[in-house]
């Protein structure tokens, strides 16, 4: 899986790696698996909400091509984070909202500093 990400979209990341190398991925329907959600981070924390924000801009940098690539940078960069950071401060949570906006910045400055998509 790739380190890159550290938290959230690793996995999502790692299955398209496994479909572009021509392997089938299916699930087991039989299976149950338990979640334990936000577990690591806390269900509202600055951490989960930087990192969710930076690795959706990753995964659709390194995961779309075209015109999808461009529009999911566009709206990932602007309308998302606008809509989440709003949605933050009227909950009182301008720790979130700052989360947000570093998560949006550290992707764009990573992207500066390489010249390339992360």
């Amino acid at each position: 899986m790739p380190e890159m990400y550290f938290l959230y979209y690793e996995e999502l990341d790692w299955s398209e790696r496994i479909k572009e190398a021509g392997y089938d991925i299916r699930y087991e329907p039989r299976c149950t698996v338990y979640h334990m959600e936000s577990r690591t981070t806390g269900a509202d924390s600055p951490l989960k909400a930087f990192y969710l924000t930076r690795n959706r801009l990753l995964f659709a940098s390194r995961n779309r091509r075209g015109i999808k690539k461009i529009l999911s940078l566009a709206y990932l960069s602007t309308v998302a984070p606008a809509k989440n950071a709003i949605s933050y401060l009227m909950k009182g949570r301008r720790d979130l909202a700052q989360a947000v906006a570093r998560g949006v910045s550290a992707f764009a400055s990573a992207n500066r500093k390489t010249g390339k998509n992360m």
